[in-house]
């Protein structure tokens, strides 16, 4: 059986790595590595070893000039290279919150099927409500997303924590991620139908959407936070509920660890 090996990048204000590799370490990864961006950069460490690449979420670069704009430059210039030919070879790779901001910022989303990186065309900018969002929210997953990390999810409830989460694009390439099934997860109201009200819509972002992926599926960014979802009791109302909560956020990197056992 193949064992799995997940590279956590880290440095420069993120700091979501230590709960993003918990939520990797109950899904049943078998190495986890929090790795500073700088040890892959100058050839310490190497992406090669690993199968799941996460860029997870935090302030990176304090979020000046924009969210994850300063780190997608630096990782596009110094580990560009590496970081594509992890991708071309299948493996996955998540972006969290501050993670989908720098992967949108460097191209990588929606990206190229065949250079991976493409010139910017999507964006996720300040909130409609110019203020920072903090709470829980629930969205809903695209059922025709070939994404494993998709896999048995529909609707879940997720906790937010952002100041710029709001997703736009060019209407050409908005049609784009929508017809080619890109969307990952959108923001739905209480009866799971597709919202762009606040507060269901935490941001304003067009179609509502919360996460995206490449046209193949092996990259997922979202903005929602997954890994602080990995008990059922981390839910903010599990003690009213009639039965105990689906921790939705933990089958997420479940079906990342099951299918590179699987597949890779």
């Amino acid at each position: 059986m193949e064992k799995v090996s997940v590279l956590i990048l880290t440095g420069y204000g993120i700091n979501c790595d230590v709960e993003t590799g918990w939520a990797f370490e109950a899904a049943g990864a078998d190495r986890i590595e929090r790795v500073h961006v700088n040890r892959v950069v100058n050839g310490e460490v190497n992406p090669d070893d690993f199968q799941i690449m996460v860029f997870p979420g935090g302030f990176s670069f304090g979020d000046h000039i924009a969210s994850g704009r300063v780190l997608g430059l630096k990782i596009k210039k110094e580990m560009g290279e590496k970081l594509k030919k992890f991708i071309l070879d299948g493996k996955l790779v998540i972006g969290i919150c501050n993670g989908f901001q720098t992967l949108v910022k460097m191209g990588v989303l929606p990206g190229d099927e065949k250079e991976v990186f493409k010139k910017q065309v999507a964006t996720l900018t300040h909130n409609d409500s110019a203020k920072y969002e903090d709470r829980w929210v629930r969205i809903k997953a695209n059922p025709n997303n070939p994404s494993p990390f998709l896999e048995g999810i529909d609707i879940f409830d997720v906790a937010i924590r952002h100041g710029e989460g709001k997703f736009i694009a060019q209407q050409h390439d908005l049609r784009m991620i929508k017809d080619s099934n890109m969307i990952a997860f959108q923001y739905v109201d209480e009866n799971g139908e597709i919202t762009q009200h606040y507060p269901e819509n935490p941001n304003g972002s067009e179609l509502a959407i919360a996460g995206i992926t490449n046209k193949k599926g092996n990259v997922l960014g979202m903005m929602p936070h997954p890994e602080v979802f990995i008990n059922s009791t981390q839910h903010p109302e599990w003690t009213r509920m009639d039965k105990m909560p689906e921790a939705l956020g933990l089958k997420l990197f479940s079906n990342a660890v099951k299918y590179v056992r699987e597949k890779l």
